[in-house]
């Protein structure tokens, strides 16, 4: 595998179906239906953000390199409050594994990526969500050392 950084909107838009579509399938009442336009749109926006950056990981033991993977970070200083300390992190906002990729050991190669990033950039604390229902992502953060600091609740009216 290499990795390489990409600032195509285009690309990630294209990508963005693969990880919407499995957020539907786990919230189909929170997530909305995959918008090609709207998401590189989106991109387009967040890349003019030099503080995000999304790194794919591409398989070049293929005749054509396929991408196998993307890791989406974001250098983020979090506000000093009257309650809490301020700090800066890094946020990962996508950890996306390929479904022909998936049980291969990635994500722990990504999430070692992101530690790696952090601690070249001066970063002490990096920082992600992920929804309740995914067992595999609790286990994989679990087992690399996240821990949950804070837990999200609503009430469906």
């Amino acid at each position: 595998m290499k990795v390489i950084e990409t600032r195509d909107a285009q690309l990630m838009a294209k990508l963005g179906y693969v990880m919407q579509e499995k957020h539907k399938e786990m919230y189909p009442d929170f997530f909305k239906p995959y918008d090609e336009k709207a998401i590189l749109h989106y991109f387009q926006e967040i890349f003019k953000n030099p503080k995000q950056q999304v790194f794919l990981w591409m398989d070049d033991q293929q005749e054509s390199e396929q991408i196998a993977a993307y890791l989406w970070l974001e250098e983020e200083a979090v506000a000093e409050t009257v309650y809490r300390y301020g700090y800066t992190r890094l946020y990962l906002h996508h950890i996306l594994i390929m479904p022909a990729y998936q049980g291969k050991g990635l994500s722990k190669e990504l999430l070692a990526f992101a530690d790696n990033f952090a601690k070249e950039h001066g970063i002490s604390q990096l920082e992600l969500h992920y929804w309740s229902d995914n067992e595999r992502a609790k286990k994989v953060y679990q087992q690399l050392g996240y821990e949950v600091y804070t837990e999200v609740a609503y009430k469906q009216l």
